[in-house]
Parts: structure tokens; C-alpha cells; sequence
């Protein structure tokens, strides 16, 4: 489990498809990416990695930041990777740069989990909770948390809809479930898909906003 804050994500509506085989031999992957946070920031996500899952491989997208937050992520085991230089939001280029590491690795990964780095902390393995969801044979393939309101009922989230995507798009989705960018994972190859698609719509949202 995790605790984090609110990060929404307007399409999903269910992560069913065809199944596939899921490999044993392949390693987990948590991945996370800021700009601008020392390591106090990142503290309680990079321990709680540690104490929960220690099998698991370890990716940071690192922005700006400094040289011994780099230095203190590498000793804590994570392999840093380079975010993305574009002139868009942080919070729109992470996806892009976790969509990058995932479309030249994903295949060496059986399981993906990304989340927000700042306001997130583990209480137990996800990958054991996934593993007993997403088994071989099943159609479920991503699980993504949920808000538990729809956004009609929630004045950020409603009011953010309208803003974003207009009356058209607000009157088709406005009685759906909030879910969270922020904190969801699944099989390897869905999840590259997931954030090349987050990405794609939150490019468009702030280029709409802009």
C-alpha cells in the first residue's frame, strides 16, 4: 500500500485485455522522476523502496538537482537516467522520460510500478499485491488507484475537467471515477503504453491551457 495526495488521469475507465504470458525470470522495476527536490524530499519514497522491496531494480529520471542527491541516490542502489529536455511542465515531461526508459527496457521487466516521488511512501511490496492480481491467464494488466469520487462530486477535479477539455468532453466524463497518475503499475509493456498516453493527453491539456 501507499499514501500519496491527488494526480488524475481522465481515460481510464478499465485495463482489460487479451492475455498474456507473464515471465517469472524477468526483474521488477520501480521508476520515479523529479527536478528540483534535495534528498530530504525524496527521503521516506527511496527508503520505503528499500525496506519493501529489495529485489526489486531501482530507476530515478533525475532532472535538476543536486550532486550529492545523485550521489545518495546511486548508493541507496537506484541507476539514474537523464529526464528529458523539452519545453513542457515537469509533470507532463516525466511521463515522456519514463516512456523513454520503458520503450528501450521494457522487455526486461516482468512487473512496473511508477509513481509520484515526493508524497508517496510504501508500506508493504506492490509487486506481491500485483502478482497475486495480474497472474498468468488473467485480463487484467494495469491496476491504477482510485479516488473513490467521481468529478462531479470533487470541486478540484470537477472544475479541472471543465477547464482542461471544455463542455464536450466534461459532459461525457464527468460521471466517471477519478484515478490517479500519481500511483499505478502492472504488467511491463501496459505500463510504456500508460505513460506514453498520460503523456500524450497532458501535453494537449497544457497546450490548451497555455
Amino acid at each position: 500500500s501507499s499514501r500519496r495526495r491527488h494526480t488524475r488521469y481522465i481515460s481510464v475507465t478499465g485495463v482489460q485485455t487479451c492475455a498474456l504470458p507473464i515471465s517469472m525470470d524477468k526483474k521488477d522495476l520501480i521508476i520515479g522522476g523529479f527536478t528540483n527536490y534535495d534528498y530530504n524530499q525524496l527521503k521516506p519514497w527511496v527508503e520505503s523502496i528499500c525496506e519493501t522491496m529489495p529485489d526489486a531494480e531501482k530507476v530515478m529520471v533525475v532532472g535538476d538537482t543536486t550532486v550529492e542527491t545523485k550521489a545518495i541516490l546511486v548508493k541507496k542502489g537506484f541507476i539514474l537516467v537523464d529526464m528529458a529536455r523539452a519545453n513542457i511542465p515537469v509533470h507532463v515531461l516525466r511521463f515522456l522520460s519514463i516512456y523513454e526508459y520503458l520503450r528501450q527496457n521494457w522487455a526486461k521487466y516482468r512487473f512496473v510500478v511508477t509513481t509520484d516521488v515526493k508524497d508517496v511512501y510504501f508500506q508493504s511490496n506492490p509487486f506481491d499485491y500485483i502478482e497475486r492480481v495480474i497472474a498468468p491467464g488473467l485480463t487484467t494488466k494495469l491496476i491504477v488507484a482510485s479516488e473513490g469520487l467521481k468529478y462531479k462530486d470533487e470541486p478540484w477535479g470537477d472544475d479541472n475537467l471543465k477547464q482542461a477539455y471544455g463542455p464536450y468532453i466534461y459532459e461525457q466524463f464527468k460521471e466517471n471515477t477519478i484515478y490517479n497518475v500519481g500511483t499505478f503499475g502492472g504488467v511491463s509493456e501496459y505500463v510504456k503504453d500508460m505513460v506514453f498516453h498520460i503523456f500524450r493527453s497532458e501535453e494537449h491539456t497544457s497546450e490548451l491551457q497555455s
